[in-house]
């Protein structure tokens, strides 16, 4: 089966053949509970390795050390556990052929090949007391903002600005041609910070984008892409929230990645 993932640090997003879905990334410790109270559909109890947890809406709130981790790469435990519990909850399938995504500073052949041997291979998950094996068979890890470019394909330059939870990638894509140089990671995402004022977060983008120009095409994804957009008009003059197919611009990135999972695997 192709599955795209992205595992964000707010949501991990999951698109196959079968439709779109989405969990809360939380991971955390497993305990023993009084009650078992259901706090979401998409709450996991999980055993890997010799190591039990929770995630998803359990692990936000019952687990006392749970939350997401960010950062700057996705080579870690938790994105690890993101993937993995997306591929048993939502494909009915053992086989898998993915792309998963990685920000744009860290988008390196290393850090790259890091997050494939991390994935590839056979896992052993249970999840809710059902006990999957897990066949990556490929591995691809996308620029984190670019890849959503390949929902909408189109010549000229255009601008990327994916506001995430725990950070922000800016792409340049020229005649369909990723431009390394007038690309970049800002280190802070919509929930990173101590104080999330939006205004001040988008005129921090600005700052950091002055490579690009006030005319240009850009498009802007992410969970609060809508919400920031008018602190960012003023300055990016063809600004607009890109929303495939409809659907809130958080499902760009994912999109993007069955899109080109897409050309690649089938």
């Amino acid at each position: 089966m192709i599955v795209a993932v992205d595992a964000g640090n707010y949501e991990t997003k999951v698109v196959n053949s079968h439709g779109k879905y989405s969990f809360y990334s939380d991971i955390g410790e497993y305990r023993e509970r009084k009650l078992n109270q259901k706090h979401g559909s998409d709450d996991m109890e999980w055993e890997y390795q010799g190591e039990r947890g929770f995630a998803g809406s359990l692990a936000k709130f019952e687990s006392e050390y749970g939350g997401s981790m960010m950062g700057d790469s996705k080579y870690h435990r938790d994105g690890l556990l993101r993937v993995l519990l997306a591929l048993h909850q939502y494909c009915d399938d053992n086989n898998f052929k993915i792309v998963v995504g990685q920000p744009i500073s860290s988008h390196t052949q290393a850090e790259k090949q890091r997050i494939k041997e991390m994935l590839e291979g056979d896992h052993i998950l249970t999840v809710n007391g059902v006990k999957k094996t897990i066949r990556i068979l490929n591995c691809q890890v996308a620029a984190e903002g670019a890849s959503a470019f390949w929902i909408h394909p189109q010549g000229g330059c255009v601008r990327m600005l994916d506001i995430g939870s725990g950070t922000i990638n800016a792409a340049t894509i020229l005649d369909r041609r990723y431009v390394d140089k007038d690309s970049f990671t800002i280190n802070f995402g919509a929930n990173s910070n101590l104080t999330n004022d939006v205004k001040e977060m988008a005129n921090a983008i600005i700052r950091k984008s002055h490579k690009w120009n006030k005319d240009d095409r850009v498009w802007l994804i992410g969970g609060i892409a809508e919400e920031i957009e008018p602190y960012l008009t003023g300055h990016f003059k063809n600004l607009k929230v890109l929303k495939p197919n409809g659907l809130h611009s958080k499902w760009a990135n994912v999109l993007g990645y069955y899109a080109l999972a897409s050309g690649l695997y089938e």
